[in-house]
Formats: structure tokens, C-alpha cells, sequence
């Protein structure tokens, strides 16, 4: 099934909504202590913002045939902190990265995955970093089989 990608525009507004609808309701299931439910994860007001921010970058994934957005990312181009201990460094923070469920597997996200990675890296771009949750086994096989690697691990301990 053939793809194509572009650069997310106002009008995809209610398309990532659904999509993000559907990674947070995953969040729901697995982190209920951290995710609350609600009807619109994402705002209209701050979908537009987002859009608004120099640095950060929606992509969309469209079906060719459909032209329906089965999927989207959005990433952020930031420095590292300015600290004498740390190393400078400028990389692509990806916020949100999600195919549509009955999508998967089918070559969009492999995709979607090496526009932002273009992208990133004809900005200037070191390395690109995200955060996954350890519940979420498909996305750690996803982003593992793309040769990324642990970078770091966020520990918690219930009281």
C-alpha cells in the first residue's frame, strides 16, 4: 500500500486527534496512576500553537489511495542544556509517533520514521531521542529494529 508524506497543516486537526485518541487510550489501559481519561487529549487551540513553534515539525502519513492520515509525528529540534559537565549537543526530540492500528506493519512507519530522521539531520541534528514507555513492547521492537538504542531509563518506586 503506497504513502506519502507532507508536513501536517491546520486542516489535519480532527485526523491526529483521532490518531492521538487512540495512543492515549493505550496509555490509559496500561498507566491508569498516570493518564487520565478525557474526551480530546489534544486541543484545537494547542494543535495550532504547536504548528506556530519554529522548532517543532508535524508530519503526517497519508494513505495514497484514501488520502486519509493513517499516522503522524511530531518532533522538536532542541540544544542541550548550556552546563559545563554536559557535552553540547543539537538533536530531534520526537514528542508523539503513531500509526494508525490497522496500519501497522505495512511499511508507514518505517516511512514516517526516515522522513523525520532526513529531516533531523538536515537540520543539523545529532541524534534523535524519544521516550517510550516499557508496557508498549511493539513501539521498543519498532524503534529497536530502526537501530535505536537505550539512552537512559526513568525509574519509579510506588509509596
Amino acid at each position: 500500500m503506497p504513502f506519502q508524506i507532507r508536513e501536517a497543516t491546520y486542516e489535519d486537526y480532527s485526523a491526529i486527534n483521532n490518531l492521538i485518541i487512540e495512543v492515549h487510550n493505550l496509555h490509559c489501559n496500561y498507566r491508569p496512576d498516570v493518564y487520565a481519561k478525557v474526551d480530546t487529549p489534544l486541543t484545537k487551540e494547542h494543535y495550532h500553537a504547536m504548528l506556530m513553534q519554529d522548532q517543532l515539525k508535524i508530519f503526517v502519513v497519508e494513505d495514497s489511495s484514501s488520502h486519509e492520515v493513517i499516522g503522524y509525528s511530531s518532533l522538536k529540534l532542541m540544544s542541550s542544556p548550556s552546563l559545563s559537565i554536559l557535552v553540547p549537543t543539537y538533536a530531534a526530540y520526537v514528542n508523539d509517533f503513531c500509526i494508525k492500528s490497522t496500519y501497522k506493519r505495512q511499511g508507514a512507519g518505517k516511512l514516517l520514521f526516515d522522513t523525520i530522521a532526513n529531516y533531523a539531520k538536515g537540520h543539523g541534528a545529532e541524534s534523535i531521542q524519544l521516550t517510550v514507555w516499557e508496557f508498549n513492547k511493539d513501539a521498543l521492537e519498532f524503534y529497536t529494529a530502526l537501530g535505536m538504542r537505550t539512552r537512559n531509563r526513568r525509574l519509579e518506586l510506588d509509596l
